[in-house]
């Protein structure tokens, strides 16, 4: 493990904050993200009707979050709601481009997967859809994609689902307060990082 003593190249909690909310044409305060994840982890439970996606994109996001970040021996981003998050997040938050953007992006991609799979997405089997988003991964990260949608929606799942208490404190070891300063750990002595040191973009 290297440790980054360059001032231009950490990232701190406040910079990501600012950076996703910067995805949807604004900017957000921390309390502010605290509000809405709360919302989204009472929704994940209640399930109510989406307040701006139609159903089609709703049922859309909902099962490539999932896939994304799956439940395993810790919580997925289903189970934090996170498809929620974006949900309010587009509805109360985003610039009214930016929600034009994610309409237009969805129809979109939900086409690009309906011709991957021969047919509707969600129709699929668990194991047609991972392959499907798996391809849309690829091409839309690889060095000439040139349609950055699918990697700003990506990029929103993740703040989503590591902004939320499950997996800012069950998936990732995040204490309030630690007993101790530590420049640099090892990796394996402490099993987990926090997600705003870096992360990567593959499935």
């Amino acid at each position: 493990m290297k440790c980054k003593s360059e001032r231009s190249t950490s990232i701190t909690r406040r910079k990501a904050l600012q950076g996703a909310a910067s995805l949807l044409g604004g900017t957000i305060a921390a309390a502010h993200l605290g509000t809405f994840m709360s919302r989204a982890a009472v929704a994940a439970t209640e399930n109510p009707a989406p307040q701006f996606f139609n159903q089609d994109h709703f049922q859309l996001v909902e099962r490539i979050v999932d896939i994304m970040i799956p439940e395993t021996e810790t919580p997925g981003a289903h189970a934090a709601g996170v498809h929620h998050f974006i949900d309010l997040m587009l509805s109360e938050w985003a610039s009214p481009a930016r929600q034009a953007r994610y309409v237009s992006g969805l129809d979109d991609l939900q086409q690009q997967l309906r011709d991957i799979a021969g047919q509707d997405f969600v129709s699929t089997s668990p194991e047609q859809q991972l392959a499907a988003l798996r391809t849309i991964d690829e091409q839309a990260f690889a060095d000439d994609a040139s349609d950055t949608f699918f990697q700003e929606f990506k990029k929103l799942v993740l703040f989503g689902y590591y902004s939320s208490e499950s997996g800012a404190t069950v998936e990732l070891q995040y204490e309030a307060l630690t007993p101790d300063y530590k420049a640099c750990v090892p990796i394996d002595d402490i099993g987990r990082a926090w997600f705003w040191l870096g992360f990567s973009y593959g499935l």
